[in-house]
């Protein structure tokens, strides 16, 4: 019965931080689409291939637990 708890809540916490990372790249799109100087644009882009990398990270990590 524990076993199916923890794997209730490790679902529910992968998939709530996925979608908290969904929301914060669109984010950053809608920043980039408005911000006008270059330097920050590249430092928003950055922060974008960082999500990114968290977002793979999360997919990895749920698909060898088993998590859907």
């Amino acid at each position: 019965m524990f076993k199916l708890h923890q794997e209730d809540m490790l679902s529910f916490y992968f998939n709530r931080s996925l979608k908290l990372e969904d929301t914060l790249m669109k984010k950053y799109e809608l920043i980039i689409r408005i911000i006008k100087d270059k330097t920050i644009k590249e430092m928003i882009d950055d922060f974008k291939k960082s999500n990114r990398e968290h977002i793979e990270d999360l997919n990895d990590k749920m698909k060898r637990l088993g998590i859907e």
